[in-house]
């Protein structure tokens, strides 16, 4: 076995490295990985293992956990760090060993202004997004309230965007912030930072939309195994 290479106690990223580890890290699983392979070095089966006990309801496909850690590589949070023998050490079959490169990583929030908002979201897209929830069991009264459902998340969403540059005006403030914090608060902040009658009408729009879907999820009962 190869002596575990030390961890950089820091990593600073900025420019592009930032902007990078920002999309990489707005995946659950990957977070999940990269915080894995800082307490230990790690196998790709390892971590298999390790995403299937933390939702032993999912499946985990190992082509799409080695999908994660290339991403990670590719922006230099993770690294290779040898090779160990599979099964309990005795095999002749050699596996890839994976290390994180630092033991905390921060990003240059000053760099993200180059970083894209969310996608506006024309009328045409979110009605798919509501036709997939009939799909899934919520049962819809209407065409009409479909459309309403997917009016309201239009305008909700535009809302959002105005909140978004707020925040992201409040975190360049900072000038480095980890990675997980900065999309914490910048979720936070792109509410509280709304000027008053948006913020009441964010929240007048999230409150009817819930309660139209809260609505179609009951009635969608017993429709599809998933919805309990």
């Amino acid at each position: 076995m190869q002596g575990a290479k030390p961890m950089d106690t820091i990593k600073v990223l900025t420019g592009e490295e930032a902007i990078d580890a920002y999309k990489v890290l707005s995946d659950e699983s990957r977070r999940q990985i990269l915080h894995a392979l800082r307490a230990r070095r790690m196998s790709t089966t390892e971590l298999i293992e390790f995403l299937s006990a933390q939702d032993p309801e999912k499946v985990i496909k190992p082509q799409t956990v080695r999908y994660h850690i290339k991403e990670l590589e590719k922006c230099g949070l993770v690294e290779q760090d040898g090779y160990e023998p599979t099964g309990n050490g005795d095999s002749h079959i050699m596996q890839k060993i994976w290390r994180a490169t630092a033991e905390n990583v921060f990003i240059a929030t000053g760099d993200m202004d180059e970083l894209p908002e969310y996608a506006d979201t024309d009328l045409d897209r979110t009605l798919d997004i509501v036709g997939i929830m009939k799909e899934l069991g919520f049962v819809l009264k209407n065409e009409q309230e479909m459309k309403k459902v997917a009016e309201d998340m239009t305008k909700r969403d535009r809302i959002r965007l105005r909140g978004l540059q707020l925040a992201k005006e409040a975190l360049c403030e900072i000038r480095e912030l980890d990675p997980k914090l900065y999309m914490l608060f910048r979720s936070v902040l792109s509410a509280v930072r709304l000027e008053e009658k948006d913020y009441i009408e964010y929240w007048e729009l999230s409150r009817k939309i819930t309660d139209i879907l809260r609505e179609a999820y009951e009635r969608g009962k017993g429709k599809n195994p998933r919805v309990y």
